[in-house]
């Protein structure tokens, strides 16, 4: 990422996601100054190409933004313990600043991804210095399992809440079953918030042309061998003993943002979904 007159320049692809959901942020101020720090040019050339496909993507973007903070806001208020957020591939994503209001000293969030982290401490720095200190900001390669278990090492708390978003399409099945294997170890309070890409069959007919045109195109600009998908059978064949998850359509993210079914009126109509997966309490 490039420093661009008072602005950093960040990947297009990362670009891509906040230009779609830049509408939707106008309303927090906080987020507004947060992209006006940003250089989101680089995105520019995507986002005419793909709304060419799908002139309502933002829709996509949006509802999955606004469910999954309502998702960890629900989380974070099933207990009075302390909390620690872990944001995986948290690349510029300003989920911490939708949350801030939650931060204090038994409210944590830790970032990782494997660049930027430095600069982006230093944009919330001056954006939020009063709630900074309970935010960590780690460069760490999350498919590197080794390098994970060192970036998770301070996420031990009594309450711990994964999210993964925007990022489990580019992650191979067998890396995600490591990563996995390794996150009910850090504390038995563990909620995991797993958006990912469903399969075509999962998909009607008439829309499945669109994320087929997307990420086809995606997986080529950023040289992926494939884009990885999840049935809800095949996230439950990754959870340990002991989890369970609820399964979250496109069309239930849109009714809770907007409360109709204007572009997703049933399940087969989106192609994005969200497994909440918690461990079990004893006795249930």
């Amino acid at each position: 990422m490039k420093e661009v007159g008072s602005r950093y320049q960040v990947s297009d692809t990362a670009a891509l996601v906040m230009l779609w959901a830049q509408e939707y942020y106008q309303n927090n101020p906080l987020i507004r100054a947060y992209l006006g720090m940003l250089d989101l040019s680089s995105g520019k050339d995507l986002i005419e190409h793909y709304n060419q496909i799908c002139p309502w993507y933002s829709e996509v973007i949006v509802n999955r933004k606004h469910f999954i903070r309502h998702i960890v806001e629900a989380l974070i208020g099933c207990v009075r313990d302390s909390t620690t957020i872990v944001n995986l591939g948290a690349g510029f994503s300003p989920l911490a600043l939708e949350l801030v209001h939650h931060l204090s000293p038994t409210h944590h969030i830790i970032e990782i991804d494997e660049s930027g982290m430095n600069h982006k401490h230093a944009l919330y720095s001056r954006l939020i210095p009063d709630r900074c200190e309970f935010i960590s900001f780690i460069e760490a390669d999350i498919t590197n399992i080794s390098s994970l278990k060192d970036a998770l090492e301070e996420a031990q708390s009594t309450h711990l809440i994964v999210v993964m978003e925007g990022i489990t399409y580019y992650i191979n099945r067998s890396v995600m079953g490591q990563i996995f294997s390794i996150l009910p170890r850090l504390t038995v309070d563990l909620s995991i918030v797993f958006e990912h890409l469903k399969p075509c069959q999962l998909i009607s007919e008439q829309r499945r042309p669109i994320p087929y045109r997307i990420f086809s195109h995606l997986q080529d600009h950023v040289t992926l061998d494939r884009i990885t998908t999840y049935t809800p059978g095949e996230i439950g064949m990754m959870l340990p003993q002991g989890f369970s998850s609820r399964y979250y359509h496109m069309s239930d993210m849109e009714r809770r943002r907007t409360g109709t079914g204007t572009y997703f009126p049933t399940p087969d109509a989106g192609w994005l979904s969200c497994a909440v997966i918690k461990r079990k309490q004893a006795g249930n």
